[in-house]
């Protein structure tokens, strides 16, 4: 009835986009970026069929250059393979998960969902006055005036402040060009582009987004774009995920509430690490 069957590749973006390779021993979750450059890096040098790429995106961003590598990644596979890509954003799809999701052909997105926040930050702790307070003292030996830039124990220059400030501002050109480059009918550029998330509502006003739909309904339209007829079978091709050892010992059949619990909270135990 069916020709022969299609093949998707469907990347499931969840969480913090970062080059870290830090993995709790225990947990499973987690987005790997070195997983994604690999599994992507397989897509194109086309020993395997590829018709289309289902991006699955629910992440608030993360570093500047493992978003821009990731988008960049996606965009080689999507030029040699000559394939459709779609966007579904779940929850949340801001910063360097935008910069990733303009690279689709299409960005769907639910009604309640976030996206934008086209801009960058650095953000540097400062602790003098407290450290002032409770009698504490750094010895700074360096070699150059700039060498120590950052120093949570003294307030910074003028001119490290510029500096940085500069630096922040480069990123943030880089990035509207390149979401212009790919969503160049985006409205109300000054609005849209200035670091703040919008709603998905306002997100399809301005162009950020193409429609509003479910994952399902992504999915439907990469199979349109992909020529893939209405109920034929296709191939999924995802990144194999490691087990945590908890998953391991137990299985996925045996006290699956206990093996949620306990990655939650590995998971959480991240979050208070200094």
């Amino acid at each position: 009835m069916f020709g022969k069957k299609k093949t998707i590749a469907v990347i499931e973006i969840d969480g913090v986009i970062s080059a870290s390779s830090k993995k709790s021993a225990i947990a499973s979750k987690g987005f790997s970026l070195g997983k994604t450059l690999e599994f992507l890096s397989d897509l194109e040098d086309g020993k395997q069929a590829l018709d289309g790429i289902m991006l699955r995106m629910n992440t608030p961003g993360g570093t500047a250059g493992a978003s821009e590598e990731l988008a960049r990644a996606i965009e080689r596979v999507k030029q040699a393979r000559k394939v459709p890509v779609v966007a579904s954003i779940a929850d949340v799809c801001c910063s360097g998960g935008y910069m990733i999701a303009v690279v689709a052909d299409k960005i769907f997105a639910n009604q309640q969902s976030l996206t934008g926040s086209i801009g960058t930050i650095l953000q540097m702790p400062n602790y003098q006055e407290l450290a002032e307070k409770i009698g504490i003292k750094t010895l700074t030996f360096k070699s150059g005036r700039m060498k120590d830039i950052g120093n949570p124990m003294r307030d910074m220059t003028d001119e490290e402040q510029a500096f940085l400030t500069e630096i922040a501002q480069q990123g943030h050109a880089l990035f509207r060009s390149y979401v212009k480059e790919h969503r160049p009918g985006i409205q109300n550029e000054e609005d849209m582009m200035d670091g703040r998330p919008v709603d998905a509502v306002t997100a399809k006003e301005n162009g950020l987004i193409d429609a509003f739909g479910t994952y399902l309904d992504a999915y439907d339209a990469l199979r349109e774009l992909a020529g893939i007829e209405k109920h034929a079978p296709v191939k999924e091709l995802r990144i194999k995920e490691d087990k945590g050892i908890v998953q391991r010992l137990l299985g996925t059949m045996a006290f699956p509430s206990i093996v949620d619990a306990m990655e939650e909270l590995s998971l959480s135990g991240r979050m208070f690490k200094g």
